[in-house]
């Protein structure tokens, strides 16, 4: 259905000013004397100038720019995704030195543990070998008592 300007004006509304192309926008604004530079306005920025105009003029009631559906003129939505993007990889970052962090403790705790398994089997190996010794030692004096016992004889 092609754009009536003239039906437009005798009842404006958000929803209308919303479907409109650009250059339906601009015919609107220039009705309205609305000065702006249509080569370089954005629709977006041309609609909320037009939303605007109209409730200034209380063609439109003001309530209509707080639940009209509009597009933020400036770089907001660019911003907000970067913001968004940068938050992503500083999480996935902090997530990563998490993981890492883990993994370190995780190591650490096994090379302590593999210690101390060490320290307790060089403990029990030196417990072995002084048992050993002094059983050795037992007998050879056993054995020397009884070559000293035997002489005697």
């Amino acid at each position: 259905m092609p754009f009536n300007l003239d039906k437009f004006v005798a009842s404006p509304s958000v929803e209308e000013l919303d479907s409109l192309k650009k250059s339906e926008i601009v015919k609107v604004a220039k009705h309205y004397g609305i000065e702006f530079q249509p080569l370089n306005a954005e629709k977006t920025r041309l609609k909320r100038y037009v939303l605007e105009y109209l409730v200034d003029e209380s063609i439109l009631p003001i309530t209509v720019l707080e639940t009209a559906i509009t597009v933020p003129t400036d770089n907001t939505f660019e911003l907000k995704r970067l913001e968004i993007e940068m938050n992503k990889e500083i999480r996935l970052k902090e997530m990563e030195r998490e993981r890492e962090r883990e993994e370190r403790e995780r190591k650490e705790k096994e090379m302590q543990m593999q210690m101390e398994k060490g320290k307790e089997k060089c403990q029990m190996q030196m417990q072995k070998e002084k048992e050993e010794r002094e059983m050795q030692k037992e007998r050879e004096e056993r054995e020397r008592k009884r070559k000293k016992g035997g002489k005697r004889t």
